[in-house]
């Protein structure tokens, strides 16, 4: 099966930062770098970053990882590669970037959406319709309708473009791959594609006016795309010829690094710069009200997906708001939310944070959404102001999570949570206490860097399946219970919280 020296490095390019982990075969941790990544906001709604600052930087991470620990690059058995979805940059005949990267959270596809409903109507495809083709509701943080924004706003810009890039293509390239190649599995947020072929749809293309030759070819996750390049290596330390892999969309391989080997029992929850709960279908699927997003799986099989837009932004922006006279360059966000949150009570004294900062994804799907507190006093305090928003946060999961989990048996379902939030039993415990479930965590601190080392782990043939792969390498930490007498408070304040947007979204048309 291989030994302790075989070490696989992967690269994890999510939106916050970019980040390279060195895995050993039983998932431990050897080393590791790290990177923030610019995001710039030039408007509001729209949200962007630098295709090459991403590269840069994540050369950067992986020569960290390398040189720390005495890392040695012959035990370096593969280079494999997950990132940000939903994200793309428009290339020419030339391979130059056009642009600015078009990032998810960019809400200038908002614009575009009575024209997509529109052109669906005069083709006879009501939104149902199209939810059973393509797998995904309309909403801002798709690719798609970034696309159809640059053909109808960007006329010169668009006409110019030969391929739409996504940062998995970008950076196998930039690490020596022949050819800019995306992952498979998130087709269909192109929103002109077949969510259960996981393909470009030529009748959707058409009909939206998009030019389906600008689509890059696909491949399946753990496929080799390529080796490390004289120029990658000279920046990394990593050795020539070191075959590269592509993986997955970083959520697909957080679920798997959180242990979601393929079962329908596991539900991940995701704390990160946005939220997600994401459930497992072998089968094809489909949300009975059309609000879930359908994606394909590492493993084989399907992703049903509940989407926010902010999530730890929404924490981010309120730490540094309201504690802007601190140092908050070093201070981990976790002892902070500990520090300031616990200080407070069950129900933040009456305060209730909406978080929508960024719009409104699912269920609501409203891109005019905005946060807001709501209840404040005199005797209001910062720690109240701070826990109000962690609970706003779970308030917005818990919503998902009954959204994407409709008529199923909760009970029966096992929550694994990831990303920053998970390292914190504080704030595991108020999920566990607010969704009325048990909640999971395992012990890598980097889920979906993990998960990318995972489907590298199979397709190196280290282990003979995924279910082998979790087996070894995810090892679960800590399991919480939810307090009764918290849960009742929460269930109340938690109706209020969904009246509290009912209210100002009637108000505010």
């Amino acid at each position: 099966m291989g030994t302790k020296k075989e070490l696989i490095a992967a690269i994890d390019a999510g939106t916050t930062g970019v980040r390279c982990c060195i895995f050993d075969i039983y998932g431990q941790e050897i080393s590791s770098g790290y990177y923030r990544t610019p995001t710039f906001y030039p408007k509001p709604g729209i949200v962007e970053q630098d295709a090459e600052t991403i590269i840069n930087l994540t050369y950067k991470a992986v020569a960290d990882a390398v040189s720390h620990n005495s890392i040695n690059p012959r035990d370096i058995t593969a280079l494999c590669i997950t990132a940000q979805r939903n994200g793309f940059v428009p290339i020419d005949r030339n391979d130059k970037f056009l642009s600015k990267m078009f990032i998810w959270q960019d809400q200038r596809g908002a614009a575009v959406h009575p024209y997509m409903r529109e052109m669906l109507a005069v083709n006879g495809i009501s939104l149902e319709d199209f939810y059973q083709v393509n797998g995904q509701p309309i909403g801002t943080f798709q690719a798609g309708n970034k696309v159809i924004w640059l053909k109808q706003f960007e006329k010169e810009l668009y006409s110019q473009t030969v391929k739409f890039v996504t940062p998995h293509a970008f950076l196998i390239k930039a690490f020596g791959a022949d050819e800019c190649v995306e992952e498979g599995n998130d087709i269909s947020c192109w929103l002109v594609a077949d969510a259960d072929t996981q393909k470009i749809n030529t009748n959707l293309c058409k009909i939206f006016g998009i030019d389906a030759n600008k689509f890059l070819n696909a491949v399946s996750p753990g496929t080799k795309v390529g080796n490390v390049s004289s120029f990658a290596a000279s920046q990394t330390g990593i050795l020539v010829g070191t075959p590269i892999y592509i993986a997955s969309g970083d959520q697909q391989c957080g679920a798997l690094g959180a242990g979601n080997y393929g079962t329908s029992d596991i539900v991940t929850v995701c704390m990160g710069t946005a939220g997600l709960c994401i459930a497992y279908s072998p089968k094809t699927v489909r949300h009975l009200e059309c609000k879930c997003n359908i994606q394909g799986y590492p493993v084989g099989g399907y992703t049903m997906e509940a989407h926010s837009s902010s999530c730890m932004s929404s924490f981010a922006w309120a730490r540094d708001m309201l504690l802007s006279e601190r140092n908050l360059e070093n201070l981990d966000i976790n002892i902070l939310a500990t520090e300031m949150a616990s200080k407070s009570l069950v129900g933040s004294n009456g305060v209730i944070f909406l978080p929508w900062l960024q719009g409104a994804e699912c269920p609501h799907y409203n891109d005019t959404a905005r946060g807001a507190f709501i209840g404040m006093s005199l005797a209001t305090r910062k720690s109240d102001l701070i826990r109000a928003t962690m609970e706003g946060i779970c308030f917005e999961n818990r919503l998902m999570l009954e959204t994407l989990l409709q008529n199923h048996d909760c009970s029966k379902k096992i929550l694994r949570v990831l990303g920053g939030a998970s390292n914190n039993e504080l704030w595991n415990q108020m999920q566990a206490d607010i969704y009325g479930l048990p909640v999971e965590t395992v012990t890598a601190a980097e889920c979906t860097a993990l998960g990318a080392a995972i489907i590298c782990s199979v397709a190196l043939n280290i282990y003979s399946d995924y279910k082998e792969a979790v087996g070894n390498m995810v090892h679960l930490k800590e399991r919480y219970l939810p307090d009764r007498e918290n849960k009742i408070s929460y269930d109340k304040t938690y109706s209020f919280w969904g009246a509290c947007y009912k209210g100002l979204e009637k108000a505010t048309g």
